[in-house]
Parts: structure tokens; C-alpha cells; sequence
């Protein structure tokens, strides 16, 4: 994750609304089912895992790990750090992903929870790409949700319809649904401000618009995280992102896809993708 322009209060205030955040934004039980299932398979062949998790969700650093496992996390916020992350100091490096400094092979697990779309695609994409293929030992793994645009685009005026008509049932669900309806495409991303101020134009009055669906303040102004802010995200296709990591030699082949069965679920996939190093195609 590269810092822009601009962005660098984004992630402070996003750690400050924390608690606001909420499915899908954050995995729920059947998203950690994926992962623990994928997890569990591993370590029946290999054993205790070395773990690298791309950012310090909680949720991913409770799953059931086997005794032995050597957990590592990295995100480059100091204040997700402070305020988000439940494991010891020892275990969490702040640093950017794109410059992740550690050993060849020295990771067996990679795990990010909706992650991938901070970085730019293609170009920061394939970085990680290469980066992960460097760091994750022979069959090892990556664990990544990923957030990705529906097949058909909805456009933002038929978001904001739904959202005033109180059919949209979070924040969360909006940031999504608006964020994709809003991008042309995962080259260009979409620019946070730019929700930000595509909402403001529908519903200028914020208090007004959380007493209309009933949503708490407190849910409602977390977006204001996004006023101003530079920071781009790109939501990739499954495909799009698959390419990125099982096209390159020596990188990976995909093991599942799984896509959970909550509320705008088939955005938010789970896929499993194993290190190899064979050529593409054989």
C-alpha cells in the first residue's frame, strides 16, 4: 500500500471509527469458516504455519492456530496498529506492503481481509504479487477476501435510490455499493472523496439522513472518513485478480473460491490461492 497525496489522515480517522465498522466491511463467521477450513488443510500436511497477515484484522489473528505458529503482522498505519490490533507489539511490524522486508520463503500463510483493492492494479497488485510469491515457501498459501465489483455495474443514481428509499442496510453495505458504482473500471479505482461528495450531493444533512433509516449518528458520520481524502481504491474482478497472481511463472494456481451468503456476499469472495512453481498452463 503506497501513500498518495492526501491520504495520510485517512487511515488515522479510519482507525478512530473502528467500531463503527461492521460486516462486510469486516469477515463474519462464515468468512473465517473459509479461512480456518483452508488453514486447517494446510496444517494437516505441513504442520504449524508461518503466518503473515496483511493488515491487523483481529479476526484473522484469533483463528484457531495450531500450536507453534509463528504469527507476523504488518500494516502501515501506526494508528490501526495502536487501536486495532489485539496481539503482542512483538508480532506486528508497521510498515508499507510494498516494502515488506523478510526473508526468502520465511511465510507459509498469507492472510489479508479485504486488502487487496488499497493497492493500485495492475502495477501495485503485481508487486504484491511478486512480493508474496518471494516470501510464502513452496505450497504455501494466500487467504485473501477480496472486494469486487458485481457483473452487472449498478450506476450511483440507482444506489442513491435505494439508499433514500431506505433499501440499503449500512454504512458498510453503502461504501461498497456506491465506491463500485463509481468506478469505471479497476485501472482508474475511485477516488474516496469522490463517494463522499457524490453522498453529500444526495443527502447534504447527515444527522438528517441517519434519523430517516434509522441508523445510529455515530454509524452515519463514519463516512466522513472519506471527505477530502486522495486515497484510491481499486476493486478487482475474481478473474482479474487470478490472473494477477497464476499467470506469472512461478506464482500461484487457485485451490477455491468461496463466496459467502450474507447480504452483497458475492462482492466479498474468499479465494485460496497455493504457491507453485510450475510454468502457467502446465
Amino acid at each position: 500500500m503506497t501513500t498518495v497525496s492526501g491520504e495520510a489522515g485517512h487511515w488515522p480517522e479510519m482507525a478512530r471509527v473502528w467500531p463503527q465498522i461492521g460486516p462486510p466491511l469486516r469477515p463474519v463467521s462464515e468468512d473465517i469458516a473459509f479461512c480456518r477450513e483452508a488453514v486447517a488443510d494446510w496444517v494437516r500436511c505441513h504442520g504449524a504455519p508461518r503466518v503473515l497477515l496483511l493488515g491487523v484484522t483481529p479476526e484473522l489473528y484469533r483463528l484457531p492456530w495450531p500450536q507453534g505458529t509463528d504469527v507476523l503482522a504488518v500494516d502501515r498505519a501506526q494508528a490501526m496498529i495502536d487501536r486495532v490490533w489485539p496481539g503482542p507489539a512483538a508480532a506486528v511490524r508497521c510498515a508499507d506492503w510494498l516494502s515488506i522486508s523478510l526473508p526468502r520463503a520465511s511465510r507459509d500463510i498469507a492472510l489479508c481481509d479485504g486488502g487487496l483493492h488499497l493497492i493500485s492494479y495492475p502495477q501495485g497488485q503485481r508487486r504484491l504479487v511478486r512480493i508474496l510469491r518471494d516470501l510464502l515457501s513452496a505450497e504455501g498459501l494466500c487467504i485473501l477476501r477480496l472486494y469486487v465489483p458485481p457483473a452487472q455495474r449498478e450506476s450511483p443514481e440507482a444506489v442513491l435510490r435505494d439508499l433514500l428509499g431506505g433499501k440499503v442496510s449500512s454504512l458498510n453495505i453503502l461504501k461498497l455499493r456506491l465506491g463500485m458504482s463509481l468506478m469505471e473500471n479497476a485501472s482508474q479505482g475511485v477516488r474516496l472523496g469522490t463517494v463522499w461528495q457524490t453522498l453529500h450531493q444526495a443527502a447534504p444533512d447527515l444527522a438528517a439522513l441517519a434519523a430517516r433509516l434509522d441508523w445510529t449518528p455515530e454509524h452515519t458520520l463514519a463516512i466522513n472518513t472519506y471527505r477530502e481524502s486522495e486515497a484510491r481504491y481499486s476493486f478487482a474482478s475474481v478473474r482479474e485478480v487470478c490472473d494477477l497472481f497464476c499467470r506469472a511463472p512461478g506464482g500461484f494456481r487457485l485451490r477455491a473460491v468461496k463466496t459467502p451468503s450474507y447480504e452483497l456476499g458475492e462482492q466479498c469472495p474468499t479465494v485460496v490461492l497455493q504457491r507453485s512453481d510450475r510454468e502457467p498452463g502446465t
